[in-house]
């Protein structure tokens, strides 16, 4: 995203905007019965049955594409059924499908190894080390190391063109990798080996593979693969390469003499059709039902990859986000026991390919099952059931109206327990990274729910016995209570001044 400055010229010299106005609290006996529907419809024995079978061994980690997808999928449909909801998919079913098109690479003709003093050390992929579609090479030879990505073959004989450029990469795939790629160019190497920072470990690198194939990147202009930090560090202290520390100044390029790189990456094309899953509760009012308040949630995962040290290889996703799936299923549930519907409809999204690049939300927001212009806003949770049992945090509560409407919804219901703060890293822009984005890129308002990331975020030992049950059942009714306000309120939410700025940078072109 590009942050021009003519637009924030242009947004300080237009005249400012109205603040928005405070929401109201409801009334006391409104409130009590809206939080007697809540607790005694979402339950945390609920809570704690849906992301025990969604995040069991046997769900395999809920890869997108993969037959545990479509168990989930049929799971959550039957539970949907059973509550009287509508079907709000294709057909009237409560599936949606989109065609998921990726680019495996093919393991039978791709390979990368070192030869170091003849002796030879294969690199597994997608544990050791991931490649960028391109070229499929074979890019081979006595290779060149470079601490320094811009000065990568500075000062170095001409025989070495169209030798393997290997480049230490400290921030990772970050600026320092389009240096690297253009000195790589200029220099005419025959490919690429990137040393990445010590955050990209097998886990990472696995999950990176699952993304990269999955379209993620564009094509390179040479063949370019990138070793876990462990398996680069390990490289280069057998061939005797000081790494380069954070502060260090960069070592002059050198060849690696006696060292062999060779690797190939060949890449096919696939196309499944996958689900989304997707229900419908009617508002009750004659105008105000035409508008969708949407809830949403993904429901896959990573699947299954490296083993942890405990030997375990099912990435099962309980927290991410078996637990935001749980707690929107348990909303609908609630919803569906209203005496009466809120004047709005509520439409609950799970959508599959959030971590291929919120892929099936971007599919719903371009292609809806309801008018697109309908939707007036979106209410996202992504891993709710984890750390301070008192908090939550409201991702992108400064862009919209909404933002300062769930604080009041706390306010309201003291009996949740729950503290609603503000994002914990704002430099780590989480609003950009979650599936709510991709109905703010539609300019419909949008927050995002999570209690935040723990040491099992991506990794094996993301199990149903670390969730906290009680909390996300919490968050649960926090985010049924909020939907039934958005879906309540004669006015539909509205951007902030800020959120105003952040639409504005959106439609920026990025850097070129």
């Amino acid at each position: 995203m590009a942050i021009l400055l003519a637009a924030l010229l242009g947004a300080a010299c237009a005249p400012a905007a109205p603040p928005p106005a405070e929401p109201t609290p409801v009334p006391a006996d409104e409130a009590a019965a809206l939080a007697a529907v809540a607790e005694g419809t979402i339950t945390t024995e609920r809570l704690r049955d849906h992301v025990g079978w969604l995040a069991s061994d046997e769900m395999r980690g809920r890869d997108t594409p993969s037959p545990e997808l479509e168990q989930a999928a049929e799971y959550l449909a039957e539970e949907l059924a059973a509550m009287g909801l509508e079907g709000a998919g294709d057909q009237g079913t409560f599936i949606q499908r989109w065609t998921f098109e990726h680019t495996p690479l093919d393991r039978d003709r791709s390979r990368a190894f070192v030869q170091i003093n003849g002796d030879r050390r294969e690199w597994t992929y997608g544990h050791e080390y991931f490649a960028l579609p391109g070229p499929p090479g074979p890019a081979e030879g006595t290779p060149v190391y470079a601490s320094d990505p811009a000065s990568a073959m500075e000062g170095l004989p001409a025989q070495t063109r169209g030798a393997p450029l290997v480049v230490g990469l400290p921030d990772g795939l970050g600026p320092d990798f389009g240096m690297a790629i253009q000195a790589a160019m200029q220099a005419g190497a025959s490919g690429v080996i990137l040393l990445m920072d010590e955050e990209t470990d097998a886990s990472a690198t696995f999950q990176l593979a699952g993304a990269l194939e999955a379209g993620a990147a564009a094509q390179m202009p040479l063949p370019i693969i990138g070793l876990a930090y462990e398996v680069g560090q390990e490289f280069l202290e057998s061939v005797g390469v000081e790494p380069r520390g954070g502060r260090d100044p960069p070592a002059p390029s050198h060849v690696l003499e006696n060292v062999t790189l060779s690797f190939q990456s060949v890449f096919g094309h696939e196309a499944a059709e996958v689900p989304n899953v997707v229900a419908r509760l009617p508002g009750s009012d004659p105008e105000l039902a035409n508008e969708y308040v949407v809830l949403t949630a993904h429901f896959d995962h990573v699947g299954v990859g490296p083993p942890d040290e405990r030997g375990d290889s099912i990435y099962s996703g309980a927290d991410d986000n078996a637990s935001g799936t749980a707690a929107v299923l348990e909303a609908a549930r609630a919803f569906s026991e209203l005496p009466d519907a809120p004047a709005r409809s509520i439409l609950f999204l799970w959508v599959s390919g959030e971590e291929k690049g919120l892929l099936g939300s971007a599919h719903y927001a371009e292609s809806p099952t309801v008018p697109q212009d309908a939707m007036v806003a979106n209410l996202n949770l992504d891993m709710v059931s984890r750390n301070h049992p008192d908090t939550v945090y409201a991702i992108g509560e400064e862009y919209s109206t909404i933002g300062e409407l769930v604080r009041q919804v706390a306010r309201d219901h003291p009996e949740l327990g729950l503290t609603v703060a503000p994002d914990p890293e704002p430099e780590e822009q989480a609003f950009l990274r979650s599936d709510h984005f991709s109905f703010v890129e539609k300019g419909i308002p949008a927050l995002m729910l999570t209690t935040w990331l723990h040491d099992d975020y991506h990794l094996p030992s993301d199990t149903p016995d670390r969730i906290d049950p009680d909390k996300a059942a919490r968050v649960a009714r926090l985010a049924f209570l909020l939907a039934h306000r958005l879906a309540s309120e004669v006015e539909p939410p509205a951007w902030t001044e800020a959120g105003e700025r952040l639409l504005q940078d959106l439609e920026q072109p990025g850097p070129p």
